[in-house]
């Protein structure tokens, strides 16, 4: 319940209230169990509020394929939840589990906590094959497979989608990873890739992965993860590794550099609205996007009661965009090119971005009581952005933020236990 004024009543909600109902069952020796919830939602503010939520990513009334009532003099939106699971928890190796669950499009509890889409039916189901026993060559292995199916609440598929992934730990306590995902199988469509417009179809995918990890006994642990994407008939992609070494000295200082670097290429980014007088055009570009960053964390302990951390990452994400297209009028088409059509002047240069941050932190930790705790911590950020991609290396961008306005916080904390 938010007591507002003028200049907050055409952005805030007056007052926003949820509450949930949970069961859950466990039966035949605690192996399976059952649970349940509702959940229930109403939002409640000026017409200029709710009409911004009803139009926002969450709810995305305003779609033009679809029966939503988009109603500008709405001054209360509410909606509900719905879930069933079932599954097998207990037993030695074998588990599973599979639930429905149902987000009606006027469901909201933003005002609470996070809620990335409403207007949502899924069904997922999980079967994992676990073995705890030291075998010939591993102390512990793990096989788990997974589909899952989403549609809006009126039935438009949204995504069909198989996983499996598999975890070993060997002998020698390195660990292996893999996995991977065959996505957007057969007819299914994308409802917020036009922002508010019309649902698009979309093309399968697969995205595998690999992650190995070392020894965390020994004083110097590697890591190194791998992931990569191929989708559209291989006109989008996206690469992504990420090694990192973490080194102990002593019991006292431990420390982390990690790097992470991804190619992303995406045929059909979303590029913009446009509303002219031969109609509203949405528009969609090719993005190819590099992103590096660094991450270096150093941890020091004096004693047992005084510590010192620090912490920084450069992060650098540029792109650019080329062959702009729009919406033809039959965006759901079994065929790719017939999706789209081209937009604007093609010789036009449709720009791109740069975005520099660099983000690092120092805790002063001094437990000066047994339960009572001092804190000190400095931030210091630099961010900057261009609109064009720009022809420098990572170490050039990196320079450059140095030459950017610093924001820089100090925060002291001070806590004391109250012990009868």
């Amino acid at each position: 319940n938010r007591r507002l004024d003028e200049w907050s009543t055409p952005y805030l909600a007056s007052n926003a209230l949820a509450g949930a109902l949970t069961f859950r069952h466990r039966f035949l020796k605690n192996m399976y169990e059952f649970s349940a919830a509702y959940d229930q939602s109403r939002v409640q503010g000026s017409p200029e509020t709710i009409l911004n939520l009803q139009r926002s990513g969450v709810h995305n009334y305003q779609r033009p394929d679809t029966d939503l009532p988009l109603d500008p003099a709405r001054t209360v939106l509410s909606g509900d939840a719905e879930e069933v699971k079932f599954g097998k928890v207990g037993g030695k190796h074998l588990n599973f589990e599979t639930s429905v669950m149902r987000r009606s499009p006027g469901f909201d509890v933003n005002d609470l906590g996070f809620l990335r889409r409403a207007d949502q039916i899924s069904w997922n189901n999980w079967a994992g094959f676990s073995d705890r026993q030291v075998r010939f060559f591993y102390n512990s292995f793990r096989l788990n497979n997974n589909w899952w199916q989403f549609w809006t609440a009126d039935g438009l598929p949204l995504e069909r989608a198989y996983n499996t992934n598999a975890h070993i730990t060997f002998k020698n306590s390195w660990g292996l990873s893999m996995g991977g995902t065959l996505g957007q199988l057969g007819k299914t469509y994308d409802d917020r890739a036009s922002r508010g417009g019309p649902a698009v179809r979309q093309e399968s995918y697969v995205a595998p992965w690999v992650f190995i990890r070392g020894d965390d006994r020994r004083s110097i642990v590697p890591f190194l993860s791998g992931n990569f994407f191929k989708g559209d008939g291989g006109r989008s992609s996206n690469v992504s590794l990420s090694p990192e070494l973490n080194w102990k000295l002593l019991g006292r200082m431990s420390s982390t550099l990690g790097l992470n670097w991804s190619r992303n290429i995406s045929d059909n980014q979303f590029y913009g609205r446009t509303d002219d007088a031969t109609g509203t055009h949405y528009t969609f570009a090719r993005l190819d996007q590099k992103t590096t960053s660094v991450t270096a964390r150093v941890n020091y302990t004096f004693t047992p009661d005084i510590s010192l951390q620090t912490y920084v990452q450069p992060f650098i994400s540029k792109g650019s965009f080329s062959n702009v297209r729009e919406l033809t009028a039959t965006p759901r088409a079994d065929s790719y090119d017939d999706r789209y059509t081209a937009f604007g002047d093609p010789t036009a240069d449709p720009g791109g971005f740069n975005f520099r941050q660099l983000q690092s932190n120092v805790v002063f930790r001094w437990e000066y009581k047994p339960g009572s705790t001092f804190f000190a911590v400095w931030n210091h950020g630099r961010q900057g952005s261009l609109n064009q991609e720009g022809d420098q290396n990572f170490r050039g961008d990196v320079r450059d933020l140095f030459s950017l306005h610093p924001s820089n916080t100090l925060l002291l904390k001070m806590s004391y236990w109250l012990n009868r």
